[in-house]
């Protein structure tokens, strides 16, 4: 079905869609309007809403359709689509990175179209964080952030590659562009044994309960203390890509580590609330993309207190914690 009309039902919240793409001539893109849903996307020369151009958000929802633009500025060339943007890392990898997979087989683009979240400066955001990473992607096409009405001349609209929760696993087509691209343009650089903290992120939500402790032990292991934060995204492809072991609380950097790590490697993902759902995608994501020893390790304290163990936030067992990264074969 490639570059065919896709039928609205190619969406669905359980199963991330099937690759392919349409072709638009002339086609308008909506610019993100404010609000709780995120409204923006394509609309044929007839008005029609293409359906492929809604992205899946998190807490399983699409972005809602808008109101078709009547005019627009115009840019010539052939494009390609590549969703939304938002300054959070996570949902940038899941949102629009997710729609470069057609690079891997057609070069023939002009540039990418990205529709902003309309609340942030996120050009400003892309040069500084982003757009590195996408040129290794990409070799470097040009970026047009849409935040007003842009009819595009050959504008090519392709599925979503992977996504939040029950998408997490993606694409085959989207799996073997990622790894392959920055197997390609990436060279592994760094530490063998690589511990991914949180104790530097700047809300009680984001960290790890005792991760100092966690911290110490890791050290005493052998392994660095890495904050990925602190690194450009293809630098932390680049360590990822070295480590033969990596350790760490879930989080959106094991998002980026199966897009890098090296078949064979021993991952020990621990589980730091009481969001299963997040958990379980992160581990199935990791297994979709690449062979590795992957190790859960779930030592959250068994309290009924809604305060010690709740949503984004939960206690540790740290003796259990301790016990199976002995066991497991990571200390």
């Amino acid at each position: 079905m490639d570059d065919a009309l896709i039928p609205e039902e190619v969406l669905s919240l359980k199963d991330v869609p099937r690759s392919q793409t349409e072709t638009i001539s002339q086609g308008m893109i909506a610019p993100m309007r404010p609000g709780a849903d995120m409204a923006c996307g394509v609309f044929r020369p007839d008005g029609s809403f293409c359906e492929t151009s809604r992205t899946m958000r998190s807490f399983n929802r699409f972005t809602g359709i808008p109101e078709c633009p009547e005019h627009g500025s115009v840019l010539s060339g052939r494009h390609l689509f590549a969703g939304i943007g938002r300054h959070h890392f996570g949902h940038f990898l899941l949102e629009c990175v997710s729609r470069l997979w057609p690079l891997h087989h057609d070069s023939g683009y002009d540039g990418l179209v990205i529709v902003p979240k309309p609340d942030i400066n996120f050009e400003a955001v892309f040069q500084r964080r982003f757009g590195a990473f996408l040129d290794v992607l990409t070799g470097g096409l040009p970026v047009h952030f849409v935040t007003n009405p842009l009819q595009v001349e050959t504008l090519v609209v392709p599925t979503q590659g992977i996504g939040h929760l029950h998408w997490s696993r993606g694409t085959d087509e989207f799996r073997h562009f990622i790894r392959s691209r920055i197997q390609e343009q990436v060279m592994p650089k760094g530490s063998d044994l690589l511990y991914i903290s949180r104790t530097q992120l700047k809300r009680k939500e984001q960290m790890v309960d005792q991760e100092e402790r966690i911290e110490t032990l890791m050290v005493q292991a052998g392994y660095e203390i890495f904050h990925p934060q602190k690194h450009s995204l293809v630098e932390q492809c680049a360590r990822y890509m070295a480590a033969s072991h990596i350790v760490g609380a879930d989080g959106s950097a094991f998002h980026l580590v199966p897009f890098a790590i090296r078949p064979g490697t021993t991952v020990g993902i621990i589980q730091r609330r009481d969001r299963s759902d997040m958990f379980r995608s992160l581990i199935s994501q990791i297994r979709a993309f690449c062979d590795v020893d992957l190790i859960e390790i779930d030592a959250l304290a068994q309290a009924s207190d809604s305060e010690t163990r709740q949503k984004d936030y939960a206690a540790i067992d740290f003796e259990a914690l301790q016990t199976q990264l002995d066991e497991a074969g990571l200390i």
